[in-house]
């Protein structure tokens, strides 16, 4: 029997107006021998808590009779006790709720209890300004409880419009599906398991996420991974892991054009450098020996990580090369400002590199080996601010650094494909069900009445992943109807098989058929999920949200090859 529980709904308020999550909330009835424990919950993102309790869990010693609890809570996070309230005697078991703006005939609104303040067991140490207070909303009794009812059945859909449904399959049905059933290639029909878990393996050494089959790739990727040596006359490789952002590219593409010379005049100037780092000595024998040796290993450090970084295939990240720099040299280098700052300037601090400490000619040669350090890093500094120039000058990317781009972008979309199939299957919309089912593009257009941008104009369809509007006059160039599957399959093929050989085979040239590609399959991705199609396992929310992230991801396949720049010097034109 449920009739006589109570639900007491409350907030855990922190400094004034901040919240925790996972919060352990106690509420506890004060006895005169032993207190008990009503009812524990954790609060949400927003502090939120929910308790419900019955008559006889306040009443748990025998022959108690107490009609009204005498409660006070307690806090803790994880296995930390932060305090407790003042205990509140005949906590009255009438219904209230905080009053609330949104509901203005809420019978129940009115005075609530409290807030209670939580106190810590002891003095609080100096400059600990952490404090809690429990504040109550609500209290529901017996009689408010809302029965069970059976789920309320969907609303039909209007005439011309379907609604998008959100019904998340169970674990059961989870386990049940298994592996979906998904596209491959031809050139993979003679594979096996043992094959897969082959190609898996060197995979995982090799750093590629796709299989290679050029062999000029192959024998640069081998050479990349492993770096050999000699040890008793014998020839040893040890194994470099690539991580993502160095490995190979499947379409051949490296370091090439701009980023080339600087990373080769980084390579020799850093090598260079780090030999003249490990040789300086200090010029005032009150030295504090492990900040300078500290220091030195941070230097040493962040200038490898600096060679590291310019030279990663697709290009260095400008953000993280700037970082470098500013930790090694300080800031307004860039500026023209000479002044040395950053770690370099705190080496010279421990090491007193100043001209007044020089007596001999071995330290005045130990002062020039930091002075040629330093000028080392602030002209590569100087080369580095000339390569962010160039990545913004008219000529357009260069073709070996955007091909590493293309390279990941194209495995991201074909990896999608097959996430949006597992998806589609966890929604019992299988392999012959998506080739039955058909979409008519014509009829793809947003409606405010989904909460979808319509952008309050009548000239556009449906919105677009770069933040633009398909015109609703080009939707008549969509005519012709095809399977869910039809076009999936087009998508998976073209990122795994028809893009990379264009962009290995085509140059610049190919790369321009893998924009106007990328960016046809963008529009009839993204059409899919606002055309009316009657298919109840189509319409979930999972299904529409994974599609439009395909068409994002060949968005951003577009933009990549939309940045190399034909040799005649056009570029691709807008969308009609």
């Amino acid at each position: 029997m449920n009739r006589d529980r109570y639900t007491l709904r409350g907030r855990v308020v922190k400094n004034q107006n901040q919240y925790e999550a996972g919060i352990r909330v106690e509420l506890h009835d004060k006895d005169r021998q032993y207190d008990d424990l009503i009812g524990i919950s954790r609060t949400d993102t927003q502090g939120y808590f929910e308790i419900s309790f019955t008559e006889e869990d306040f009443r748990q010693d025998p022959g108690e009779t107490e009609p009204t609890p005498d409660v006070y809570f307690k806090l803790f996070q994880d296995s930390e006790f932060l305090g407790e309230t003042a205990v509140q005697p005949n906590f009255s078991l009438e219904p209230f709720s905080k009053a609330d703006p949104n509901k203005p005939d809420d019978k129940n609104a009115g005075e609530v209890p409290g807030p209670y303040a939580v106190q810590r067991e002891g003095v609080q140490r100096e400059g600990e300004q952490t404090s809690y207070q429990v504040e109550l909303l609500r209290l529901i009794e017996p009689d408010d409880q809302q029965p069970e009812r059976p789920p309320a059945q969907p609303p039909k859909d209007p005439p011309g419009q379907l609604q998008i449904v959100d019904v998340l399959p169970s674990l059961d049905q989870i386990h049940r599906t298994g592996r979906m059933a998904s596209v491959s290639s031809s050139s993979n029909a003679g594979g096996g398991d043992l094959q897969g878990i082959v190609e898996s393996a060197l995979g995982n050494i090799l750093g590629h996420t796709q299989r290679t089959d050029d062999p000029k790739t192959l024998v640069n990727t081998l050479t990349q991974t492993f770096t050999a040596r000699q040890v008793d006359g014998r020839t040893v490789y040890d194994w470099n892991p690539q991580t993502a952002s160095v490995r190979a590219s499947d379409l051949g593409g490296g370091i090439t054009g701009a980023q080339a010379s600087l990373y080769h005049r980084a390579k020799t100037a850093i090598q260079d450098g780090i030999r003249l780092l490990n040789a300086l000595t200090p010029l005032k024998p009150s030295a504090d020996r492990e900040n300078m040796e500290a220091t030195r290993a941070i230097i040493r450090t962040e200038m490898q990580e600096l060679l590291a970084e310019l030279g990663a295939r697709g290009g260095p990240r400008i953000l993280r090369v700037d970082n470098l720099f500013q930790l090694l040299l300080g800031k307004d280098v860039d500026s023209g400002n000479q002044r040395l700052g950053g770690q370099l300037k705190k080496l010279a601090e421990y090491l007193g590199l100043v001209r007044g400490q020089i007596n001999t000619v071995e330290e005045e040669q130990n002062y020039s080996n930091f002075l040629t350090l330093k000028d080392y890093l602030q002209s590569l500094r100087r080369s580095w601010v000339d390569y962010k120039h160039t990545q913004q000058s008219s000529a357009g990317a260069y073709i070996g650094t955007q091909l590493v781009r293309l390279s990941q972008a194209l495995a991201v979309v074909a990896e999608s494909v097959q996430e949006v199939y597992r998806i589609m299957e966890l929604f019992f919309l299988g392999p012959e069900e998506r080739l039955s089912v058909y979409i008519d593009f014509t009829r793809a257009q947003a409606s405010e009445s989904r909460g979808e941008p319509t952008y309050g104009s009548p000239r556009y369809a449906f919105p677009l992943p770069d933040g633009t509007g398909y015109p609703l006059e080009e939707t008549a160039k969509l005519r012709d109807s095809m399977t869910v599957e039809g076009l999936l399959n087009w998508v998976w093929r073209f990122a795994s098989e028809e893009g990379p050989l264009l962009a290995k085979s085509g140059g610049k040239l190919g790369i321009r058929v893998i924009f106007e590609t990328s960016d046809r399959l963008m529009v009839l991705t993204q059409a899919a999920t606002y055309a009316p199609i009657p298919n109840a396992a189509f319409r979930r929310e999972g299904v529409i949200r994974a599609l439009r992230d395909l068409a994002y991801q060949l968005y951003q396949v577009r933009q990549l090859a939309e940045q190399v720049t034909l040799p005649s010097g056009d570029t691709p034109d807008d969308r009609d």
